[in-house]
């Protein structure tokens, strides 16, 4: 079967004055992709061009996938926060370190685009389908093709470089490469990769039990993770009925997610689940992952729960040992899972001491020196 390549129009180009990455020029664009729902939406992304010549060949390409910054709130984009280009993560208490990732791979000579995934930034229309591979995947590729549209000097060799909800979002990007033919894929970065959330979500009640220290942060995890995929899962099924998933007091904290940040939403969730002694709040259902609508939705859009997914290019993951979002022990079995860490397909990198944010940072060298194997 033949696929149509998609091809954008830029509405709008506009230079920015973004002082988080020097030595570049930053222009937000406006432009069409494909939408989640049929037709098409408008969607935005900044472009980051290095200053001076051009290799030959032209700039190639790196497409930044961010992180979960918020899983319905159109505003909460990462060009709309140009000092740390993380839709407001850092002003929450996260530190992403998403711009000095960025500087640094501009720096390495590459152009980078960072798109807001479709159904956030000032260009959005409609519902953010939040954790949807398709939506997505059509994000990235869309954003690559406006990037060469506004700038001709882009070459054909791109990557996609993620972190967290917008690393596996990198890995299910594979199997939707047929619908960017027209474009030399070099490989995928992955850095602490939001997946297989029903089992984290046993992981980290395990964790609980061992730890009563840190249980309430445990627990407060856990059920933000599945309001956050239950909200998602919405989107495809509107007609979800939330008790399928989850018991009353969390059902009745479902609105935080739709009018806040993902960490002002943790913030919130934490005040009202860590007080509770164990078993007096209403939360999450044991098996809230076998709900019809959100087992269909998991398979599909969970490359760690997918029976079908696998890698089809080089894949670089990295992982950081002190992260409690996303678990080690998670990551090591979706690696176990897509192959050795010895396949020449797949690398994998453990740094000890980092966490879910601090592993942008200590990774940084490694994901350039698999950019530069890869793009040269």
């Amino acid at each position: 079967m033949k696929i149509s390549i998609y091809a954008p129009r830029i509405v709008s180009s506009a230079v920015q004055t973004i002082e988080a990455v020097p030595f570049s020029t930053a222009t937000l664009l406006t432009h069409t992709m494909q939408a989640f729902g049929g037709g098409e939406t408008n969607a935005t992304s900044l472009l980051f061009i290095p200053n001076g010549t051009p290799p030959a060949g032209g700039w190639p390409l790196v497409a930044w996938a961010h992180g979960t910054t918020s899983v319905a709130k159109a505003s909460c984009a990462p060009s709309q926060t140009p000092q740390y280009l993380d839709g407001g993560l850092t002003a929450e208490g996260f530190p992403s370190n998403y711009a000095a990732f960025i500087a640094s791979l501009v720096g390495a000579g590459y152009a980078v685009v960072a798109p807001d995934f479709e159904g956030l930034g000032p260009a959005a229309s409609g519902r953010y389908p939040y954790y949807n591979s398709t939506s997505t995947s059509r994000s990235l590729i869309s954003a690559a093709r406006a990037a060469r549209i506004a700038n001709p000097y882009i070459g054909s060799r791109w990557v996609v470089v993620g972190h967290s909800e917008g690393a596996r979002g990198a890995l299910a990007l594979q199997d939707f490469l047929a619908e960017a033919t027209d474009l030399d894929f070099r490989g995928t970065v992955a850095l602490a990769p939001f997946v297989s959330i029903a089992s984290a979500v046993d992981s980290l009640g395990g964790l609980a039990i061992a730890d009563a220290t840190n249980a309430p942060t445990y627990r407060t995890i856990q059920n933000l993770f599945v309001a956050m995929l239950t909200t998602a899962a919405r989107v495809v099924t509107p007609k979800l009925d939330v008790s399928t998933t989850m018991g009353p007091d969390l059902a009745a904290l479902m609105p935080v997610l739709q009018n806040n940040g993902i960490f002002a939403s943790f913030g919130i969730f934490a005040q009202t689940i860590a007080p509770k002694a164990p078993g007096t709040f209403a939360g999450f259902r044991a098996d809230w992952a076998s709900a019809s609508g959100i087992e269909e939705f998991l398979a599909v859009n969970d490359v760690g729960a997918s029976i079908s997914f696998s890698l089809k290019a080089p894949t670089l993951i990295a992982q950081g040992a002190d992260d409690i979002f996303v678990l080690k022990s998670t990551t090591d079995a979706l690696v176990s899972k897509l192959g050795s860490p010895s396949a020449p397909t797949l690398t994998y990198k453990t740094f000890e001491g980092a966490d879910h944010g601090t592993i942008v940072v200590q990774a940084a060298s490694e994901v350039l020196a698999f950019l530069a194997a890869r793009l040269r």
